[in-house]
This record gives C-alpha cells, sequence and structure tokens, in this order.
C-alpha cells in the first residue's frame, strides 16, 4: 500500500530526523502558516507528536472533550435565551430549551446559532484543560521533560497561542450566532 508523499523537493523538505526549521519564532501562528505553505507541516507535526510517550499525555483528550462539549452547551443554551428574550413567541414552554424550541427542520440562522460556536468552546476547552493537567505536578514535570527538546510546544507557548486563537475566532463565532438568534 503506498502512503502519502510531500511533493516538495530540495532543502525545504522535511527529514525523519526532526521539524524542518521555519524563519518564525517556533510556536506562533506565523510559524504554522509557513509549514503550511513549504508543504511541511504534516510532517513537523507528525514528529513533534512523536515525544508524547507519557501516560499522562492521555488525560488531555479525557479532560478537554467533555469541558469542550459542556461549554458548547453553554454557550448555545446562552445564545438561545437571547433569542428567547429578543422574539419571546418562540418560548416552548416553562423548560425552554434549544433543542425543543428548533423544531425538526434546521434553518440558515438555526444553524449559525449552534455551529459556529464549536470552535471557540474547543479552544476554551483546551485551554481549560490544559491548566487543570498542569496542576498535577506528576503531568506537569513529565510533560516539561518532553517538551524541552521541542521549542514552541512548552506549556506557556501553547495557552498564549490558544488564546490569540480564540481572540480572533471567538468574537466572529459570538456576532454570528447572536445575529443569528436575533433573525431565526
Amino acid at each position: 500500500m503506498r502512503r502519502w508523499q510531500s511533493k516538495t523537493k530540495g532543502p525545504a523538505q522535511a527529514s525523519h530526523s526532526g521539524p524542518a526549521p521555519t524563519r518564525s519564532a517556533p510556536g506562533t501562528l506565523a510559524a504554522v502558516v509557513e509549514e503550511i505553505k513549504a508543504g511541511r507541516f504534516l510532517t513537523n507535526a507528525r514528529h513533534r507528536s512523536s515525544r508524547r510517550k507519557s501516560a499522562w499525555n492521555l488525560l488531555l483528550p479525557i479532560v478537554i472533550v467533555p469541558l469542550w462539549l459542556l461549554l458548547w452547551w453553554v454557550a448555545v443554551e446562552l445564545v438561545w435565551l437571547v433569542h428567547v428574550a429578543v422574539i419571546p413567541a418562540h418560548a416552548t414552554g416553562a423548560i425552554e430549551i434549544w433543542m425543543k424550541g428548533m423544531g425538526s427542520a434546521m434553518s440558515l440562522a438555526g444553524f449559525l446559532m449552534i455551529f459556529p460556536l464549536m470552535i471557540p468552546t474547543l479552544i476554551g476547552g483546551m485551554v481549560i484543560g490544559n491548566f487543570l493537567i498542569y496542576l498535577i505536578p506528576a503531568a506537569r514535570a513529565a510533560m516539561d521533560v518532553e517538551d524541552r527538546a521541542f521549542p514552541g510546544t512548552e506549556y506557556a507557548t501553547a495557552q498564549k497561542a490558544l488564546i490569540r486563537i480564540f481572540k480572533m475566532c471567538g468574537p466572529v463565532a459570538l456576532a454570528l450566532s447572536l445575529l443569528a438568534a436575533w433573525f431565526f
């Protein structure tokens, strides 16, 4: 079976011994964009992820996924409450939930009330999950050892990058969802 291989040739191609260097500071969005443009992102990401050997890394999805789903649910509920406050005729009863109010068919406005919030709440779940796991001294020590050889992947840099991405996509997602709540 043939595996996908990068089509780049020459010195720009990443080797299997380590990630190809970038001109931008490691761990920044500029470095990620640079890697994507050069066609080295998947190779470098695979190399960066190979460092994770500690069992503590298994906590990340166990903590982050439920946090993300909880944050997403709360965000959608809040947008629905805004919608009901703007258009009280859409209230469906004493226990007001958005799933009852949406009905069976989903319109574009209904879609925009729910799905733009996925990305910012996922990022929020990552930030909170990273923080909670970083509070465990043994997990922090194991992950710090794994991050030493990979600049830009340490806790502080990852958190700053996630917060920066949240600041970019959070307001856009909230604006789309609130605008849809107004017109639903």
